[in-house]
């Protein structure tokens, strides 16, 4: 189980509330029982990352070894802090006292900080690193100021950095923070194990919707709406790479799951790893050899790990320092740096998902398609038996499933016990395995309240519209068998006759531009979908896109047991319709279970034009280029808590009970 740390919260409120001014200058100088009364009430904790790693290191020397005993790691409590700016620098300086508050607040952003006493006597803590996660809380760390420097040096890998984008700078180090599972005694650092291969772009022009500036004042500017064609450059596969076969079962073994997509963290490396056997793809067809970013030749057997120019955030820094891909590894060691996982595809595929309650403000629907006005208010059977397709159906369905059907009413626990992997002293393995031995359990109290649980929070997104849709959450994904043909050694050599069939089949396949891939969904379904974006802001965050038919043997054989990716053409505009650059969450910060996000961010799928409203644009016009993230593939009732991917031909099932079950 990962570690988990004591860092305290702090209000910035109330630390400049103690704030003193003498002849113009600012001084913040807090003593125990004060910095008390500063902390903001709460669970203050947090689970291990790459940053907490290296503060140890810095405060305990590179011999440092984590404890692998249970409970709350305190070390790091005196030695970093959070401090909670909200109500701050999100108001308008209109008002003096907002406008006083934000002078007072840069006082903190000097280099000598502030001096708080965090449990360990007075000390200076200066401004440091924030996440994602953070900027939007409006929260920053603050380390103590005499190991300021030396994390700073580790985690920057002895780099200097010359004139550089700061918001880039800012964003790779809040990498750090990302919560994930650090990964020893895998040899990431072996020579040719991990390579990074340069972005494959593709120019092209579209007609874009936009607003150009007209005039006005330096603070208040017009803007109209323009429609126009324009240039761009769409990279492919931007956030994504691949992992053999071989080292994601090592992963997975230090994992303890069976995963075939991984979000990963490294020094200045960000981004997804999705498993595909490539050494029997690239043996099969004669390609001996890979070439990096820097031109050096990597025999395949030996890769394990390949990375896009996209995904290594340092590729500029190493350059105009001098250095090569050998000296990032050495300075990997030196600090010990390691990879952490951050997120992982699921073990099994969702049969449904959640849709979110935004998508139905931008959908065009009628009543009868959210729900008929002849449709009970209480069940006396399942919904299921009713043919017809309404947009709550499912939510209904589920909800007398956990009231009336006994033999789901038992499945709910004995399915936990069934999965592969399962902690057999947890207690929903235990409880699954005594229904197992005698089924007359399930009146005991243990067994109704959980039910009863379900049912009400079920209830509950009911009424704040996160309905239940046959669907699932998705890595969204550019075609990885393109991907793999964009790396073949095609100049004309020596092959035997299967290798020039193998290649020359891999060369001549195409994605289907109007289709999606999203191997062994959990649900039937073999209508449209659509692609969604979440939280879905507008209604141009859609994409209608058909399944992908037929599938071709060699795209079955490689990228058939990627059960959680979703994946589309490479050249399509599939991220910038939704509305950001790249969808890796996730969770840029997934957490365990992302909307990548997420990557992160973002996913998302809906139903059929014709049931639920149409997408305000085709797929094909906008910007360019699928990124990794999660998706959610759903039916033809809407979802959304991420990207979806929403087929049509909802279908949930309840079966009859002794009385009306109704949702109130």
């Amino acid at each position: 189980m990962p570690c988990r740390y004591r860092i305290y919260l702090l209000s910035a409120k109330t630390i400049l509330s103690y704030a003193k001014e003498e002849g113009g200058a600012v001084s913040i100088a807090l003593n125990r029982d004060v910095t008390r009364r500063c902390q903001l009430p709460g669970r203050q904790e947090q689970e291990e990352n790459a940053l907490f790693f290296q503060i140890q290191c810095a405060l305990h020397g590179d011999g440092f070894t984590p404890t692998e005993e249970p409970g709350v790691v305190e070390d790091l409590s005196t030695a970093l802090c959070y401090v909670d700016f909200s109500g701050i620098f999100d108001r308008s300086p209109a008002s003096p006292r907002v406008a006083r508050l934000q002078a007072l607040a840069e006082a903190m952003f000097r280099p000598e900080g502030v001096t708080l006493d965090l449990g360990d006597g007075p000390r200076q803590y200066a401004a440091f690193e924030r996440s994602n996660s953070m900027s939007r809380m409006g929260r920053l760390s603050f380390l103590r100021a005499d190991l300021w420097e030396t994390v700073r040096r580790r985690i920057m890998l002895d780099l200097e950095l010359g004139q550089c984008q700061l918001s880039k700078l800012y964003a790779y180090n809040g990498l750090m923070l990302s919560s994930g599972a650090r990964m020893e005694g895998i040899e990431i650092d072996r020579p040719h194990r991990v390579i990074v291969v340069d972005n494959h772009a593709l120019q092209r022009s579209a007609r874009v919707i936009t607003v150009e500036d007209v005039g006005g004042t330096d603070s208040v500017r017009r803007y109209q709406r323009v429609e126009r064609v324009e240039d761009f450059s769409v990279t492919e596969f931007a956030g994504e790479g691949l992992i053999s076969k071989e080292y994601a079962a090592r992963l997975n073994k230090a994992l303890g799951g069976r995963h075939t997509s991984f979000q990963i963290r490294l020094p200045f490396v960000k981004g997804m790893l999705h498993q595909v056997d490539f050494h029997d793809f690239f043996r099969s067809a004669g390609t001996t050899h890979l070439t990096d970013l820097w031109g050096v030749n990597h025999p395949v057997a030996k890769v394990d790990v390949i990375l896009t120019k996209s995904m290594f955030k340092g590729y500029g820094w190493l350059t105009e320092n001098g250095k090569s891909w050998e000296d990032y590894w050495a300075a990997f060691r030196k600090y010990r740096h390691a990879l952490y996982v951050t997120n992982v595809s699921k073990e099994r595929p969702q049969g449904f998902t959640q849709l979110n309650y935004q998508f139905l403000t931008t959908l065009s629907m009628t009543g009868e398609e959210f729900r008929p006005r002849d449709l009970p208010d209480g069940w006396e059977h399942s919904p299921k038996e009713d043919a017809r397709q309404w947009l709550t159906k499912a939510t209904e369905t589920e909800y007398y499933k956990l009231r009336a059907d006994a033999a789901y009413r038992r499945q709910v626990f004995t399915r936990q016990a069934g999965w592969w992997g399962a902690d057999r002293k947890s207690r929903a393995y235990l409880l699954g395995k005594l229904l197992e031995k005698n089924p007359a359990f399930i009146g005991e109290s243990v067994y109704q309240e959980q039910l009863e649980a379900m049912a009400q929070r079920l209830l509950k997104d009911y009424a704040l519209g996160r309905l239940q849709v046959a669907g699932d959450v998705r890595f969204l994904s550019g075609d990885l068998l393109q991907f793999l043909v964009t790396l073949l050694d095609v100049t004309p050599k020596k092959r035997t006759k299967s290798q020039r069939t193998f290649l020359s089949v891999a060369l001549s396949m195409e994605f289907q531009g109007h289709a999606f891939y999203a191997p062994r969904p959990g649900y039937k379904g073999k209508s449209a979908c659509t692609i969604l974006r979440n939280p879905h802001i507008a209604r141009n965050e859609e994409i209608l896109l058909d399944p992908y038919r037929p599938v071709e043997q060699m795209r079955k054989h490689y990228l058939g047991h990627l059960t959680d990716v979703v994946m589309v053409s490479s050249t399509m505009y599939a991220a910038e319709r939704l509305g950001g650059r790249g969808l890796r969450r996730g969770h840029g910060e997934d957490h365990r279970r992302p909307h990548c996000q997420p990557v992160c961010a973002e996913k998302l799928p809906i139903p059929k034009s014709g049931q639920l409203g149409k997408p305000a644009f085709p797929e094909n016009s906008l910007h360019p280029g699928p990124r990794s993230g999660r998706q959610r593939l759903a039916r033809p009732v809407p979802d959304g808590a991420g990207h979806f991917l929403l087929p049509c031909g909802a279908d949930l099932q309840r079966r009859p009970g002794p009385e009306r079950h109704r949702l109130q």
